[in-house]
Parts: C-alpha cells; sequence; structure tokens
C-alpha cells in the first residue's frame, strides 16, 4: 500500500483531504528551502540537521501504521520517524503538546527527511 501524505493546503486550515477517484491521496505541495533544494540537485550529502526555534501548527494521521506528519511552521509538513511504534507515540505525544501549547521546537532531522528527536519548551 502506497504511504498517504497530508495534503499542504491543511496547514492553512481550509482544506479537508479528500482521496482522487484513483485512490491514491495528495502529497504535501510545499517546496524545501531553495538551499536545500540547491545542495542536492548539486549532488550535495544529505546529513543530519538540528532545526531551531519552531513551532507546530497542525498535526496529521491516517490509519495506517506508523503514518504521522507534523505542520512546521516556515517549513510545512514534516513527517515523524517511522523506526518503531515507540519512537512515533512518543513523538506524536510532543508534537500534539507542542501545538497545544504553541510552545518552541528544536528537532533533529535526519537525511530520510523524517524526525527522529525533538525538544519541546
Amino acid at each position: 500500500m502506497p504511504e498517504t501524505r497530508p495534503e499542504q493546503t491543511l496547514l492553512s486550515g481550509t482544506a479537508v483531504n479528500v482521496a482522487s477517484a484513483a485512490g491514491a491521496a495528495a502529497a504535501p505541495t510545499a517546496e524545501p528551502p531553495a538551499a536545500i533544494e540547491e545542495g542536492f540537485a548539486a549532488g550535495g550529502i544529505a546529513a543530519t540537521v538540528w532545526v531551531n526555534n519552531k513551532r507546530i501548527n497542525a498535526l496529521w494521521s491516517i490509519n495506517e501504521n506508523r503514518n504521522v506528519w507534523v505542520g512546521v511552521a516556515g517549513v510545512g509538513w514534516v513527517k515523524l520517524a517511522n523506526n518503531s511504534d515507540t519512537a512515533i507515540v512518543a513523538l506524536t505525544m510532543l508534537g500534539a503538546n507542542a501545538r497545544q501549547t504553541q510552545g518552541i521546537v528544536n528537532y533533529r532531522q535526519e537525511s530520510d527527511n523524517m524526525i527522529h528527536e525533538m525538544y519541546v519548551w
């Protein structure tokens, strides 16, 4: 089964996730920051990065195993690490708390473009 992704327009709170007639759901449409995109196009090495002082403004999940995304203000949709049930539950709880309290979030994003570690202040 192909992995489903949230619609980018859900971040604005004006759209509803609707699957197409063919059964495939829409994917996020936000593009990565230009510097990152240019680095990948030039054959740059993808690395672990810390992203600091962000806020979570949306959460998205679906009835699929280990498929949770958070909407990061100024970044777009970022998938939570899906390497274990424990990891995804813990990161989802942190993301929900960050969304509810609008606390500052620092997170570690690996070369797979998923959040593997998160601190909520």
